[in-house]
């Protein structure tokens, strides 16, 4: 007689098994397959209550309990609309998605994604962004294991690397805004995991000391920046 029992579906595949079949496929400019609308969920009002989403969404996700929780008071409207509660400053790395890190729907994060998550013109005008207009009460500036940019800020910080115009372009620009943080710990410190720490503190440092819209939103507490690293193997986010 055979059995029923199966084995337990790991992370990684209950989450390609999820997407296939919620995803639908588009056809005639119809969507085939889609699920209804998720289940409503009230949008955090304050800094504390955006971050605790986040949190929980992560528990979800490193547990395999998709759930894609919509916070967003626009529902169905996210083609014309949107309400984020939180903003993410991300790197670019192609293994970093917000959206799924943290279990929410589309509409509910606003990202900027940049090579070692870092501060810059746009970087730092697209959160003011988020803030002033959309109203986040919340910035994750998240970092992530196995990070390229900070690699490459290591070499760079202890002279084992350059990158000069002729040869990277702007590549040396984007590892350029990483290396202070390097170069702000010790040589015996430099290890990759405590320089990705290290960067993400400083970004979010440089981010939480920006004027005037950052600023006066932490003052008035309807704001708080904080730094996380992502561990991409676990899949466990740490605000640091």
């Amino acid at each position: 007689m055979s059995s029923d029992r199966r084995p337990p579906i790991s992370r990684r595949a209950f989450l390609g098994r999820a997407g296939a079949a919620t995803g639908g496929a588009l056809l005639g400019g119809e969507l085939l397959g889609a699920v209804d609308a998720r289940a409503a969920y009230a949008r955090p009002s304050t800094p504390d209550a955006a971050l605790r989403a986040l949190v929980e969404g992560n528990r979800r996700y490193r547990r395999g309990r998709w759930e894609r929780r919509d916070y967003s008071p626009v529902g169905e409207r996210r083609a014309v609309a949107q309400k984020p509660f939180a903003a993410i400053l991300a790197c670019a790395d192609s293994r970093v998605s917000p959206p799924l890190v943290f279990d929410v729907e589309r509409g509910n994060l606003f990202a900027a994604h940049v090579a070692g998550n870092s501060i810059d013109t746009g970087t730092l005008g697209s959160l003011e962004y988020s803030i002033a207009v959309l109203g986040v009460h919340a910035i994750v500036v998240l970092g992530h294991s196995d990070c390229g940019a900070v690699k490459s800020a290591i070499e760079v910080a202890e002279g084992r690397k350059t990158y000069p115009a002729s040869k990277y372009g702007s590549i040396g620009e984007v590892v350029a805004a990483v290396v202070p943080a390097i170069e702000g710990l010790a040589p015996p410190a430099r290890t990759l995991e405590h320089s990705i720490v290290a960067n993400a503190r400083r970004q979010a440092a440089l981010l939480a000391g920006s004027g005037p819209i950052i600023l006066a939103a932490i003052a008035a507490g309807q704001l708080r920046v904080v730094a996380a690293v992502y561990e991409i193997a676990s899949g466990i986010v740490k605000i640091v």
